[in-house]
């Protein structure tokens, strides 16, 4: 592993920044989930199930885009900031959660139709697609992971596809250009 000086040594506050983001969005995908286990497929349920299916990115490229941190991230004390250390683009926002949001179009591209014709109910195909996608999303965060660790800014690859850095807060941002 890296050694890295004090303004990028982040891997742990992001760790942090991800279990709270998770328990501020967790009320509202659960209540996603009773709602949709509630509704008739496949047209009801599909009109909350896709929103809900991308909200979690949906707050964190609008958290990233609009204040440089989500709320967890803010309360870890870390930011994420263009390479320049200038504040943050709503389009490299985006980039940086593009892998997940396609692992999620395609999972939704296997459940969509497998319970719309299917009456709701999980099939074979629809367990298989989402696995892949799980393995897919276990692959890339492990791929992520190895390389935060292995670099001297600790940027992961969501960071590169970006042109993002993630510091501590209580280093200076430069002002925008």
């Amino acid at each position: 592993m890296i050694r890295v000086p004090g303004k990028y040594e982040t891997f742990w506050p992001r760790f942090i920044a991800g279990i709270y983001d998770g328990l501020i969005l967790l009320p509202l995908t659960w209540g996603a989930d009773f709602l949709v286990d509630r509704l008739a497929w496949p047209w009801p349920a599909l009109f909350l199930y896709v929103p809900a299916s991308f909200l979690y990115y949906a707050y964190s490229i609008w958290m990233h885009g609009r204040y440089g941190w989500t709320l967890g991230k803010r309360a870890a004390g870390v930011r994420v900031l263009d390479l320049s250390e200038r504040p943050l683009s709503m389009r490299q926002a985006a980039f940086r959660d593009l892998v997940p949001v396609c692992l999620t179009v395609i999972g939704l591209a296997f459940e969509i139709p497998d319970r719309s014709f299917g009456g709701g109910e999980e099939t074979g195909v629809l367990l298989v697609g989402w696995s892949l996608v799980a393995l897919s999303g276990m692959l890339w965060f492990l791929a992520e992971l190895i390389t935060m660790l292995t670099n001297s800014k600790r940027r992961a690859i969501h960071d590169f596809i970006a042109g993002s850095v993630v510091i501590r807060a209580e280093y200076p941002v430069r002002p925008a250009a």
